[in-house]
């Protein structure tokens, strides 16, 4: 019986049977679910607008300035260390040597900039070349692959089709 069981026999459980529709249903015969116009109410007969410097500052908005876009934007925390760095720097050795505050603040605001400004560059200049370089390793090892399968060309299509879908796949 079990341990849960109360005695009677478990439930009976129906057959299920295979549903199957009179016709196929393709994407062509149903009707769109939107509108062929675009966010500006034009349809796509019409040429669309050239975007403008004005259109693009409409768009910005105080959201678009929180503290948790900027940490996840790739290069900032390096700019912002290189720019504190550069700060402290220039405002502590304009201090000793004219041992003028203001001066020394304004020295220690310019070098944040310029150190955020070289940090950000340096950052993204490496970014480049590693993208740069990842997509030649990515070419190298496609064409060491054609040639290795050109090597074994006497098999089947259908193996090479598994071949390519397996050297395509996202890593």
């Amino acid at each position: 019986m079990g341990w849960f069981s109360s005695g009677k026999p478990p439930a009976t459980v129906s057959v299920v049977s295979e549903f199957k529709s009179e016709e196929p249903k393709f994407l062509e015969d149903l009707p769109p679910k939107f509108e062929d116009n675009s966010p500006n109410g034009q349809t796509h007969a019409l040429p669309p607008k050239q975007p403008t410097i004005l259109d693009a500052a409409k768009q910005i908005s105080l959201s678009d300035f929180t503290i948790d876009r900027f940490v996840h934007m790739p290069c900032f925390r390096e700019a912002m260390i290189t720019g504190f760095q550069a700060m402290g720097v220039l405002g502590v050795v304009t201090f000793l040597i004219h041992k003028n505050p203001q001066k020394s603040f304004n020295w220690s605001i310019g070098g944040f900039f310029l150190g955020n400004l070289v940090g950000w560059e340096q950052c993204r200049s490496l970014r480049r070349r590693s993208f740069e370089v990842m997509a030649k390793a990515k070419q190298a090892r496609e064409e060491k692959n054609m040639k290795k399968w050109e090597e074994l060309k006497g098999t089947k299509d259908e193996e090479f089709e598994k071949f390519q879908q397996f050297n395509n796949r996202k890593d």
